[in-house]
């Protein structure tokens, strides 16, 4: 079992998932003004955050430093599928003009499944640690 996360890590990893889910309540809004591209601008960030979050708690990153191109390639290990395609299919492009909302809708359902996913993962580390006797058992009264 992992130590304990740091409580500046705690507030750090949270901070991201936030941010996700700003991105992502932002990006559900231009799909319905219907602006597939500005969906997937705001959608895109979100999804990066995440994934960091994952690469953080996988690594425990409070422990030990890394280079920029280690958690690059460790972010993109880390990214759902269709936005792994995305990221390679955007490459140095900054915007992702011309997607239709339907063609943004599933990328943009995805991530906020995987923020979710990431969410829970990190509920999960932060969960105070089961007890080691296990439920209290109670013995039936007798009358």
């Amino acid at each position: 079992m992992s130590a304990p996360i740091p409580t500046r890590w705690v507030t750090q990893l949270r901070g991201q998932l936030s941010d996700a889910d700003r991105r992502l309540t932002l990006a559900e809004r231009r799909l319905a003004d219907g602006q597939g591209g500005r969906a997937l601008q705001e959608a895109y960030p979100g999804v990066m955050a995440a994934a960091l979050v994952r690469v953080w708690l996988a690594d425990e990153a409070w422990h030990r430093s890394r280079s920029l191109q280690e958690y690059t390639r460790m972010l993109g290990a880390e990214l759902p599928s269709g936005f792994a395609t995305l990221a390679e299919m955007k490459g140095d492009s900054q915007s992702f003009a011309g997607w239709r909302v339907e063609d943004a809708r599933p990328l943009v359902q995805e991530a906020r499944a995987f923020v979710a996913s990431v969410r829970e993962e990190l509920d999960r580390r932060l969960a105070p640690p089961p007890s080691p006797q296990g439920p209290a058992v109670t013995e039936p009264r007798s009358a």
